[in-house]
């Protein structure tokens, strides 16, 4: 059996989507099985190496008009629109013994071109990983905007999306899914009897544990960043979205550095809410306490999370976030740090309990408050209580220890 994996990415760049494919496909290649990756990856650097690659050549940057006329039009159209990309897939697959193989779609334009290839007889089977949702994005889009204008463009790829989702899920034959909670949002929004459910979470790819803190340079930051040996900090490293909760745990940390001396915060990141959060730290008098550094090297996270005793993820209640684990938490509960994060029905799948991590109320910025303090107040007896997590989190939420549920 073959395990063929497609995507248009060329892994340029590192981002949640690429660490999720090198984290699957890497565990399953380590397990012995025979796994293709048709890519337009030329480095193939980060991957196993018995994976065998084949190399599509096309680099495609019309996803949201293929998208949009394949939410309209038959494929067929979609296929004269696009004649290079098609006859290149086709020249791919012909030569592919599909009967003794599963094919997997990974993102959201490549979960449409399964579609099409299907629909069109190019493969006779897809299944589509989901690990972002459309319709919640637009969604929301609209629904925070004040511009009446950019309300309809939103309502209308919010009608777009969905049309979209539903020919290219109601005709895949498996969904693998990123969490419980997104299997169930999308059984009650679409017809997904006939398909084969799957479901594997976000998690840490199988070197994450080799992601170690580089000492000389955590003593060159300290020295930068004027951080003393007992300051108390609290660190974000992320987006700096709308619902991020950034600017919460800013408004949050001025109330405690009121009540509490030592107390330090390092935003890492950069987004629309940038503006705003330099603008609040100026505002509330707290720019002696507050560091903002852009964002850095995906490797050298771990060195800077070293800096701090607490990671906070702060994120506001989104639909999106209820239904997938971001890579953020992940990233954090393997820092060897007290980690605290907003509840979410995705988070609560692993974190039952609190047993990795100190979660609040989404969006409860009082709660917020009291879980901070409580760190403060408790550091000792919770840096005890959750010195066992980067241990847990690499052996049982790694892809290597779930990737079996693609074999079944």
């Amino acid at each position: 059996m073959n395990y063929i994996f497609f995507t248009l990415r060329d892994f340029n760049k590192v981002g949640g989507g690429s660490i999720r494919i090198y984290g699957a496909l890497n565990a399953l290649a380590e397990t012995g099985k025979q796994v293709i990756l048709i890519s337009n990856a030329k480095s193939h650097d980060q991957f196993h190496p018995s994976i065998r690659h084949i190399f599509i050549g096309v680099y495609f940057e019309k996803k949201a008009l293929l998208q949009g006329l394949l939410a309209l039009f038959p494929v067929s159209i979609l296929i004269r629109i696009f004649p290079k990309l098609f006859r290149r897939l086709e020249d791919i697959f012909v030569k592919i013994d599909q009967n003794n193989s599963k094919l997997f779609f990974f993102e959201y334009l490549d979960n449409s071109i399964g579609y099409i290839l299907k629909k069109s007889g190019i493969i006779n089977h897809y299944v589509n990983d989901i690990h972002g949702v459309s319709t919640i994005e637009f969604d929301y889009l609209r629904k925070n905007t004040t511009s009446i204008v950019r309300k309809v463009i939103y309502h209308f790829k919010y009608i777009l999306s969905e049309r979209l989702d539903k020919k290219v899920f109601e005709y895949a034959d498996g969904i693998i899914y990123s969490s419980e909670a997104m299997k169930r949002f999308f059984e009650n929004k679409y017809n997904m009897q006939k398909a084969k459910n799957y479901v594997l979470p976000n998690l840490l790819s199988v070197d994450a544990g080799q992601m170690v803190v580089d000492e000389k340079q955590r003593e060159a930051l300290l020295h930068s960043l004027q951080l003393e040996p007992n300051d108390f900090v609290f660190l974000f490293a992320g987006g700096y979205k709308p619902a991020s909760g950034v600017d919460d745990l800013v408004e949050i940390f001025q109330q405690l550095s009121q009540k509490y001396q030592n107390l330090k915060l390092v935003l890492i990141g950069d987004g629309p809410l940038k503006k705003k959060v330099r603008a609040m730290v100026i505002e509330k008098c707290i720019s002696d306490s507050v560091i903002l550094i852009d964002s850095v090297p995906y490797t050298q996270l771990v060195t800077y999370q070293s800096l701090a005793r607490i990671l906070v993820c702060p994120d506001r209640y989104n639909e999106f976030s209820n239904l997938i684990i971001h890579l953020k938490y992940l990233d954090s509960l393997i820092a060897n740090r007290i980690v605290v994060n907003s509840r979410f029905d995705s988070v609560d799948e692993i974190n039952k309990d609190d047993k990795l991590s100190v979660s609040f109320v989404a969006s409860d910025k009082m709660d917020l408050y009291r879980k901070l303090e409580m760190c403060v107040l408790n550091y000792d007896k919770l840096n005890e209580q959750y010195k066992g997590t980067r241990e847990y989190a690499l052996k049982h939420l790694s892809y290597k220890s779930k990737i079996s549920v693609l074999t079944e």
